[in-house]
């Protein structure tokens, strides 16, 4: 999935974007007439296509950032060494650790932020792309290729509306949705339409819309099990990520009905006593996408996963030694088990639609379904003839157990901040964060304001006060 040099026109224009296409006027410089503009399916496929990140030629897959929320919770911390030593001259990265509601004051239009900038840029390829093909008259020997750069265009456009939702938009409320401020909902790559923000509700029915398109437009292709299939998305695809989207805003129906609908079109787990570590694109991935925020594998960085974590393992369990690694560089535990090798692995994967259609049937009271599907899950986890299967006394017994696993199996993968927003409703499973830095004690109890980010200051003064503030 490496575009060519010839289609580099929308990507000139992304290039030039002060936070993508959300900010009036912000494409004032045009780009060279020399370089060619799409107007083919194959043109407007190959420009989807390369949004690969362009010269990572290493890691063909959609940057799609939400790593970020795995530093903000409870997975991820830095001891006092570590943080004297790498990190106490960055404020950003002291503002994630303690939370700071003013995180974002010191990036400016030449340090943007990449959950904010990059994926808006993405929804402006996109755009151009919807916008292009509709152009272009559908035959009987096009239909497969227009259908596909179709619905490629519309899954990419959702899965970047959610990401951006889990930090700007407030946590989905059913009570509050049609008033909660959401986030900027860009359908258009006219650069001078004006900037403003959604509600909740409209947010996740817009990336719902997009993604019940994209299902009836995408090709099945995850059974293909071929690196193009992983990193285009597929009809496996699409119900995955309508799946984690209704399991976002407490739908445990819908979550339940397309997580099957995915495991019933691909649903290969990997037996982890096979292993000794992980690939790209391995046979357990549905649709590959990474975050350049971060890294992991052989280039863990300085980062210390939480030791609490790390004890929920057992001794048979083989995540503990396949996910993490104890080594005085960090002092302590640092993470190696990430899908995507040497970066972070933010796509969708077997093993999360298992634990979401457990889930679902869970809080439906499906109690034997659900502990089906999480000893389904455990059996390729744990040394061969060690594990006992798993039973429930009750739904919420189940539940607890499920989310428990959740939480170990989906480390690192940009999944934990959105889990904590959402399960902090319900007082049992609610969680205060607590970090100490320093001799100095930091909290982020449940349901905390905090856990909606201020959008940066640079994105707010250059949509000239059409995009209003997070409180």
């Amino acid at each position: 999935m490496i575009m060519t040099s010839k289609y580099l026109f929308p990507v000139a224009i992304l290039l030039t974007l002060l936070g993508a296409s959300c900010t009036k006027g912000a494409l004032d410089k045009k780009p060279d007439a020399t370089i060619a503009i799409p107007s083919t399916i194959d043109d407007y496929q190959q420009l989807l296509d390369g949004l690969d990140g362009g010269g990572y030629s290493n890691i063909p897959c959609l940057f799609s950032y939400r790593s970020m929320g795995d530093y903000l919770a409870d997975e991820l911390n830095a001891g006092d060494n570590i943080y004297t030593t790498y990190f106490e001259s960055y404020p950003f990265i002291t503002d994630l650790l303690t939370w700071n509601k003013d995180m974002f004051n010191t990036f400016t239009t030449g340090t943007p932020v990449n959950e904010w900038n990059t994926q808006y840029q993405t929804v402006l390829t996109t755009n151009l792309s919807l916008e292009g093909l509709a152009a272009i008259p559908v035959t009987p020997g096009n239909q497969v290729a227009w259908s596909t750069a179709d619905g490629t265009a519309l899954f990419v456009r959702a899965l970047m509306f959610y990401n951006v939702a889990q930090f700007w938009a407030k946590p989905y409320n059913a009570t509050t949705a049609a008033t909660d401020p959401g986030i900027v909902l860009r359908l258009h790559s006219a650069i001078n339409d004006v900037s403003v923000r959604s509600t909740v509700q409209q947010t996740y029915d817009q990336i719902i819309g997009d993604l019940q398109s994209a299902v009836r437009l995408l090709p099945n292709t995850s059974s293909q099990n071929t690196q193009l299939s992983k990193v285009r998305p597929s009809q496996a695809a699409a119900y995955a990520m309508l799946a984690k989207t209704y399991m976002t805003i407490g739908d445990s129906i819908n979550m339940t009905l397309y997580a099957d609908s995915a495991l019933q079109l691909y649903s290969t787990l990997m037996d982890y006593n096979t292993l000794t570590g992980f690939v790209n694109f391995n046979p357990e991935t549905v649709y590959s996408t990474v975050d350049l925020s971060g890294t992991v594998g052989s280039f863990y960085g300085p980062w210390r996963i939480d030791s609490g974590l790390v004890s929920l393992y057992d001794s048979n369990d083989l995540r503990k030694t396949l996910f993490y690694t104890n080594t005085s560089y960090v002092d302590g535990w640092a993470f190696l088990g990430d899908y995507s090798q040497n970066y972070i692995f933010t796509g969708m994967a077997v093993d999360e639609l298992y634990l979401m259609r457990a889930e679902g049937n869970a809080r439906q009271g499906n109690t034997n379904v659900a502990m089906n599907d999480l000893n389904t899950l455990l059996t390729a986890r744990y040394k061969t003839g060690t594990f006992v299967q798993r039973t429930a006394v009750n739904a919420t017994d189940a539940l607890t157990q499920i989310l428990t696993e959740r939480r170990k199996e989906l480390v690192h993968r940009g999944c934990r901040w959105t889990d904590l927003r959402r399960l902090n409703m319900d007082p049992r499973f609610a969680t205060t964060l607590t970090r100490t830095l320093l001799g100095m004690t930091y909290t982020l109890p449940p349901n905390d304001s905090r856990y909606t980010l201020q959008i940066p200051n640079y994105i707010i003064t250059a949509s000239n006060g059409s995009i209003t503030q997070n409180p």
